[in-house]
């Protein structure tokens, strides 16, 4: 396998990446429209394979010595909110789940992707913030609570609900840095060719 073999979409991890989104229909069909524990057992299992899905993608990339900057780098965050989007539809539709609490649970999801959105058709943007799409350990911890509150939702447990403002929480300060990392990496960008010139 060529060295530029896991930047391109028919990669493993890019695979895995894009399995998430039939994952979403699935989900919606195991849900059903009643909370039985043989649903919403099957429910769980779904949101499990996704996230083996995208504990894997991201292995297998780093094995294989995927770019930081390659497709999989940003395809990957689509893919999971996509697939997050699906579920958040299914327990609205299906199970009734009010909108504001899904809102509050992807409330990051909401605001970062238009900023991801801007940020691939503006290559001038692209030029100056070298917008780093991987997941920090505050981005990795907002996704674990979200998945634990959409557990929840799934259960029909009541420990949904705060589950749901601390998945809010945490992804605000995620969101701010991704942010701060952009404007750091693009700085560095800038100072680099002054300090190649010397004096």
């Amino acid at each position: 396998m060529s060295e530029s073999a896991p930047n391109t979409i028919t990669s493993l991890p890019n695979l895995l990446s894009l399995s998430r989104l039939p994952l979403g229909g699935v989900f919606w069909a195991a849900l059903g429209p009643t909370a039985t524990p043989m649903n919403s057992g099957m429910a769980l299992g779904v949101m499990g394979l996704a996230a083996a899905t995208d504990v894997l993608d991201g292995t297998i990339a780093r094995r294989r010595g995927a770019s930081t900057a390659g497709m999989g780098s940003w395809l990957d965050p689509i893919c999971d909110k996509l697939f997050v989007g699906a579920v958040l539809a299914a327990l609205h539709f299906q199970r009734g789940v009010p909108f504001w609490v899904l809102a509050v649970i992807v409330a990051r999801e909401l605001m970062q992707l238009p900023i991801v959105v801007v940020y691939r058709l503006f290559p001038t943007l692209r030029h100056w913030l070298r917008y780093d799409f991987r997941a920090s350990h505050l981005g990795k911890a907002a996704t674990i609570i979200q998945f634990l509150a959409i557990g929840c939702l799934v259960m029909g447990w009541p420990a949904a609900v705060p589950l749901a403002w601390g998945a809010f929480g945490v992804g605000l300060v995620a969101l701010l840095d991704y942010v701060r990392r952009a404007v750091l990496i693009g700085k560095q960008r800038l100072v680099e060719p002054e300090q190649a010139k010397g004096p």
